[in-house]
Formats: structure tokens, sequence, C-alpha cells
């Protein structure tokens, strides 16, 4: 490839750049085509300085580019990535996203209300994303409906489709009742009135699949590595996986043997317990990321990722190794609106597909995940004879009720009655 930085007489991007399409992982065969989308941009702004370039800049010459005949969508695509890379890394500029503002510029427009209002409220983004997908198929299923039907009445044709045709559980219906309540109430600033009597789901719930401790050693023993370390806090602490990963170093009390999961499920604080077993494992296992963060510090990235709001108040946080996460990605990334360099936490997946990989190993004949560590967290609990209070603060649960769904699966069934086929 050819030497771009000599293509034009101001190439101070040049390098910057090639580290922030190295930081975010284009491919290499594609970058090429980015930094050339840079030197046409250059030449598009004419007398305008590339530092000068502003987003509604980048909008004229991607507008510029569909009035040239033969240009595909594709490559108009590419170069708004490309441009958008260049201000926001190289130039460290602002770049107003439809996750920041949902007012008619998202891929699905009909939901901006929804998403407006989730954000607004601080819902999670896992929450919006359930409730926007109750109402995209919501409103799918009205279309196939009489439009002069009453919202009411489209609301109860829609559950009842969804336990005859599609035999949901009880608590799925539920779910999706409460996201259209949420749609018609919160962000049309309508009421649908009294849904009266609709057919309800009666499909009993799943009784939770639990492994026993001597399965629990066999995974963790097929395990290696930092996915073996947070399995065993999984099941060691009955933490979910979104509380595992999210996990900042404060928030491990290595003296009183304790872990503070920060806005858990409902964006509630708990306590639980930090198993003194793996004390010694995460003691190293912060050594390593200490070393990682010096490096970092090093480096002058921006620091970890963090909630904007927080970040304003406590600017230097980011940077400080209480914040850092206890489980890191492997590499850094881009922050789109800013364009800085952060380290997020380690995706989900690869947890996801080290437990999976290791049941098989393990050769357990049970549909085991990540969350089934935390089923048998509670169940060995109860097993052990600790009160179901206490085990109902430790996972976090608002009804006493789901906790109990975990005294089906004990060894004991009933009331330690034995079976007549014993004897």
């Amino acid at each position: 490839m050819r030497d771009e930085r000599k293509a034009r007489p101001d190439a101070s991007w040049y390098t910057p750049y090639l580290r922030a399409l190295e930081i975010t992982r284009v491919p290499e065969l594609q970058r090429p085509w980015y930094i050339r989308w840079v030197e046409r941009f250059a030449e598009f702004l004419k007398e305008k300085p590339l530092p000068e370039a502003v987003g509604d800049d980048v909008e004229a010459f991607t507008t510029a580019l569909r009035s040239t005949p033969g240009t595909e969508e594709w490559k108009i695509r590419n170069a708004y990535l490309a441009l958008r890379l260049l201000l926001t890394a190289v130039y460290g500029k602002r770049w107003e996203v439809a996750l920041n503002a949902p007012s008619g510029n998202t891929v699905d427009g009909d939901l901006d209300p929804l998403r407006a209002v989730c954000r607004a409220r601080c819902y999670s983004r896992r929450t919006e994303e359930s409730y926007a997908q109750w109402v995209r198929r919501f409103l799918a299923f009205r279309k196939t409906l009489a439009s002069d039907i009453p919202d009411a009445v489209a609301v109860r044709a829609f559950l009842e489709h969804l336990v005859i045709a599609g035999m949901v559980s009880s608590s799925t219906q539920a779910q999706a009742l409460n996201a259209l309540i949420f749609w018609f109430k919160q962000a049309l600033g309508k009421e649908f009135g009294d849904l009266g009597e609709f057919q309800k789901s009666k499909r009993p719930r799943f009784v939770p699949v639990v492994l026993t401790r001597a399965e629990i050693a066999h995974l963790l023993a097929a395990m290696n590595g930092d996915t073996a370390l947070m399995a065993s806090l999984l099941y060691g602490s009955g933490l979910r996986l979104q509380e595992l990963i999210t996990l900042r170093v404060k928030d491990i009390d290595m003296e009183r043997r304790q872990i503070t999961v920060r806005e858990g499920k409902g964006r509630k604080d708990r306590l639980t317990v930090l198993p003194e077993r793996y004390r010694e494992t995460v003691v190293r296992h912060l050594e390593r990321v200490s070393t990682l963060w010096k490096r970092d510090s090093a480096t002058g990235f921006s620091g970890t990722t963090f909630p904007p709001a927080l970040e304003r108040k406590y600017p230097a946080a980011p940077r400080e190794w209480p914040w850092q996460f206890v489980f890191p990605a492997s590499r850094l990334c881009i922050e789109p609106g800013t364009g800085r360099s952060r380290r997020h936490h380690i995706d989900e997946s690869v947890l996801q597909k080290a437990v999976k990989a290791a049941v098989t190993r393990a050769g357990i004949a049970k549909r085991a995940s990540c969350h089934t560590l935390r089923h048998s967290f509670a169940t060995h609990l109860l097993e052990s004879g600790a009160d179901i209070r206490t085990v109902q603060e430790l996972l976090g649960h608002a009804d006493v009720s789901t906790t109990m769904i975990y005294t089906h699966v004990l060894n004991r069934p009933g009331l330690a009655v034995r079976s007549p086929a014993d004897g």
C-alpha cells in the first residue's frame, strides 16, 4: 500500500487514525478504503481544514455521494463510518447518535416515544429492548386486525394469540402485558381501559436446572484462566452473569469477604458472600488487572467505560484504580460519543461459550448454563440448612416466593419422605 501521508501536505491525522483503526479492529483490507475516504473528504472541504470539520460536513459529503451516479449505498455507509471515526477518535468531537437522542432518527422511528421514556426513567438497556420487541410484535399483529378495533380489544387479542398460537408461559404473557401497558400509558399518554377477561396461560413454571456438588467440581475443573474464576464466583456468590462482568474493584471487600452488587436486577444494591476458597485467586487476578491498568495509564487512555453523568461529577474517577472493572476486556475500544480510548468489561459471551464447552468436556448430561451456577448456589445453601430469607437477600429477590422455587429441587422430596421403593 502506498504511503497515504504523502497524498496531502497536512496529514497529521494519519498516525492517530491508523491507531484508531487498529483499536476498533477494522479489517486490514478495509483500512486503505477508510483512509481514502478521509482524503476525499478533505478534498471536499476545499479550504476548510480537517480539524474544523463537524458532523454537518459529513452529512453534506454523504449527500453529495448519493447524488453521484453509480455510488452504491454500502460505499456511502463505509464513508460515513470512516469519517465518524476520524472526527471522534482523532479530533475528539462528540457525535450525536440515536442511542443518546431518540427523536425520530432511529431505525425504527415508531418506537422513539418508548425509548425516550425508558431513558428518561433510567431504565436498563435490556428492559428497553424487551419492551421494544413486545411493542414491535404487537404493532405487527395489529395490522392483521381491522383498523377500527379499540386498543383494549387489540391488546386482549394479542395476549390470547400468544397463548393459543405461541404457547408461551404465564410469565412471558405477563411481560408482554406490562410492556404494552407501559407503551400506551407512559409513551403514548393514553389509557386503553379495562381489558376484561382474556385467556391466560396455564403453562406450569419450569423447575430450574441444578447441578450436584460433584458436577460443579467437574465443571470447574474443566475450565481454566479467568473464565474459571468467573464461573467459580457465579457459583460461590450466586451472582447473575451481568452482575459479575460489571463488578468493579471497589465492589470486592477482601477483609469482610463480601461482594457489593451495584444496581442489580431492579436497580437494587445488595451484599453477597465472597467465597474464602477463591479469595487468594481473586487477589492474584486483581494483581494482573492492576498491571494492565498501569500500562493503559502510561499510554494516556481515558479510563474505564463510565456513566456520563457520573463522570461529569467525578471526572478523574474512570482512570482511578477502584473504578476499574474486575474482568476487563482484552482490548481497548473507542467511545462513539467522544472518540476517547476506553477499556470496557469482558463480553458476557466469552463466559457463556466457556461454560458451554466445559459442560461438554465434563460429560454433564444436563442443559447447564451460567445461570445454572446461580441456581445451584441457592439450592446448595438451602440443602445446608440456610434460612430461606437469607438466601433471598443473597440472591436479591424482591419476593420470597421467587426463592421458594429452589425448595422443589432439594435432595429431600417432600418432607424427607422415604420412597417405598427403597424398602
